[in-house]
């Protein structure tokens, strides 16, 4: 899509404009530092927790090398990851991104 820089306010009320950069951003996530998550459920809620508290922030939880912090999130399923982060994000409104998104999906 070609942005650079940080969105402006109208960017960010323009609800077109705010998808479509909050989808490129999941891609960058799910492509780039959370790369090599292999379970869909684990990666959707990394996604959720990254895209609100950054990437680095969760992948620390588990390790400062990030290929190690990947190698720990493929060994867990998804109630591990979830229970994972609710005892070790620093972020207390982390788990709770989680449970939003569960209960939108199941909801579908």
């Amino acid at each position: 899509m070609g942005w650079r820089g940080e969105p402006t306010t109208s960017e960010l009320k323009n609800p077109e404009r705010n998808i479509s950069m909050g989808a490129a951003y999941l891609s960058i996530l799910e492509n780039g530092p959370l790369a090599g998550i292999k379970d869909p459920q684990v990666m959707q809620y990394a996604l959720v927790v990254s895209y609100a508290n950054g990437a680095g922030a969760l992948l620390r939880t588990f390790s400062s090398d990030r290929k190690k912090a990947i190698e720990k999130i493929n060994d867990l399923d998804a109630d591990e990851f979830f229970e994972h982060v609710v005892d070790n994000h620093p972020a207390p409104q982390a788990p709770r991104y989680i449970w939003k998104l569960q209960q939108a999906l199941d909801a579908m």
